[in-house]
């Protein structure tokens, strides 16, 4: 039984490079663009070196690494696994610096996969393996933190999600209310109304214009509303929403409210006359 278990060990440093030459060819045939989904996707796509994508090169490394797997020759697949996670290193530093490339982060830990596959097989890995490990574990973590800050999108209380034009009100603010009517006024499908709370009174304003939409109002009249009759309750859900809005809302370095984000240019948007 143990002689199997090595014996299907052998095959996981093979493994993972297979799955890499896949992700590459993949992603460099533009097969596995939309996989990605965070925005280093478009920001690292079009690097080259030499001429030729880093896509072509990460198959070519991943297909020789498993050449040297499949040969049998542990220490130099070893060998030329971490010479390969040194190289990531600057990549995943410079997405760390910018902005994560979901699939680009995943190439690299199917580097690391390799390496620790084949050291194993190779007998351990050394003191200069355990540093390059190091290393690149500290470069590729802080892209952890951006993929989840980025993953926090904000929530809507009216119009799209991806809303080109979002305004962020709070709903104890006269200007605010202003800049509401004025701008569902619009009707235009590219705005977006991002609520924001900092307090207990104005959450359970924002739960109160809430229930008025859901009871058929438009946002203007259920956000002047909002002060009327009984309080409601406010669940977690509503609060992680309110959270995420505050976090793109001070991503935005705003002077104070209510703040209007323009992203790009909004098709369609031929006069300005509400303002």
């Amino acid at each position: 039984m143990q002689a199997k278990t090595r014996g299907l060990g052998g095959f996981a440093a093979p493994l993972a490079a297979l799955a890499g030459v896949v992700l590459c060819v993949a992603q460099a045939l533009g097969y596995a663009e939309a996989l990605c989904v965070t925005e280093g996707c478009s920001l690292h796509e079009d690097t080259a070196v030499f001429g030729l994508s880093l896509w072509w090169w990460g198959a070519a490394a991943f297909f020789g690494l498993g050449v040297l797997a499949l040969w049998g020759r542990a220490a130099w697949a070893a060998g030329a696994g971490l010479a390969c996670l040194a190289a990531d290193i600057g990549l995943v530093a410079l997405m760390a610096l910018t902005a994560p490339c979901l699939t680009c982060l995943v190439a690299g830990l199917l580097f690391l996969a390799f390496y620790l596959f084949a050291a194993r097989r190779a007998g351990g890995a050394g003191r200069l393996a355990l540093a390059v490990v190091a290393v690149w574990a500290l470069a590729f973590s802080p892209n952890l933190f951006a993929m989840g800050r980025e993953a926090m999108r904000p929530w809507p209380m009216s119009g799209p999600e991806t809303a080109a034009v979002r305004l962020f009100f709070s709903p104890d603010c006269p200007a605010c209310r202003d800049a509401v009517i004025a701008l569902h006024r619009l009707e235009k499908p590219f705005l977006g109304f991002f609520p924001i709370a900092g307090s207990e009174a104005e959450v359970r304003m924002v739960a109160k214009t809430l229930e008025g939409i859901e009871a058929g109002l438009p946002l203007p009249e259920a956000l002047a509303r909002c002060a009327e009759g009984e309080p409601v309750s406010v669940g977690l859900a509503l609060r992680w929403q309110l959270l995420k809005n505050k976090v793109a809302y001070l991503g935005g370095r705003p002077d104070g409210v209510p703040h209007l984000q323009i992203n790009g240019w909004p098709r369609k948007w031929d006069h300005l006359e509400v303002f």
